[in-house]
């Protein structure tokens, strides 16, 4: 997110998450809504060019505050590809080859499948996955695949969104004490449940010994100058998963071993 403009001679400033931009020094900014929960990044009083990330809200709002909008649909459905980008001036030109980034990525999800389905035992699928995401970062502009395209014409966002909003209650119900956002708006359609943690790093092992596997938003980059209203997220977040794979059931397990860590934990104090 931040290298593409150092690498184009834009220098960044950061400013504090979830908060009115106000009237900040700057020829631009670059705003978005986390998670898929609506309402936290709103352009105020800015005068510059604005650019919109929909990556987490794509399925929750329509905006018209921006001058250009920009997303990616990986993260929500089992795309290899797929990014998209609207008020763009000129013709996209592309400058690099997708093909081995896509057969890459369709070998770590199919390995995983085969994992989640217990018929082999390794998880070489996270090497490949992590191949992958190092190919794409320097392959520049890329044409989606095609059977990207027509996936993402079919794609049942109804479903998608009411499963995920079912599966989140689950999780908000148990954690909403912990949860970055305690309550889900009528238009908001999760991508994860974030909760902070105190001892996250801790709780994230512990979830994976039990095969729940939840990401970190975001690593901290080299890149980086946090506010210090910011650095908490960074420091204690956890995403706990709701997507539409899982059911009620799913969602129940996750609520059982972060409750059971919370209690050894407590206990130790």
């Amino acid at each position: 997110m931040i290298k593409p403009f150092v690498d184009n001679g834009i220098a960044v400033r950061f400013y504090p998450a979830m908060s009115e931009i106000g009237n900040i020094e700057a020829d631009a900014v670059l705003i978005m809504d986390y998670f898929g929960y609506t309402g936290q990044s709103r352009r105020g009083d800015f005068k510059g060019t604005v650019i919109r990330d929909l990556t987490h809200s794509i399925f929750s709002k329509a905006y018209d505050d921006a001058d250009y909008y920009f997303g990616s649909l990986r993260k929500w459905a089992g795309f290899y590809t797929g990014g998209f980008a609207m008020g763009l001036k000129h013709p996209v030109v592309y400058e690099g080859d997708s093909a081995d980034y896509i057969t890459l990525r369709q070998s770590a999800m199919e390995a995983k499948e085969a994992y989640i389905s217990e018929l082999i035992v390794n998880k070489d699928y996270l090497m490949l996955f992590a191949e992958a995401e190092e190919m794409l970062e320097g392959l520049g502009v890329a044409p989606a695949c095609n059977a990207d395209v027509e996936r993402a014409k079919t794609l049942d966002i109804d479903f998608i969104c009411r499963q995920r909003r079912s599966n989140a209650s689950v999780l908000l119900n148990a954690f909403s004490n912990l949860a970055v956002f305690p309550e889900m708006k009528e238009a908001d359609c999760p991508l994860f449940v974030p909760i902070l943690a105190d001892n996250r790093d801790a709780l994230r092992k512990h979830l994976i010994e039990k095969e729940i596997y939840c990401p970190v938003h975001w690593p901290v980059s080299v890149y980086h100058k946090l506010p210090k209203a910011t650095e908490v997220f960074y420091n204690r977040e956890l995403s706990l998963v709701c997507d539409q794979r899982y059911t009620e059931q799913d969602m129940l397990r996750i609520v059982d071993a972060v409750k059971e860590f919370l209690r050894k934990e407590k206990c130790d104090v």
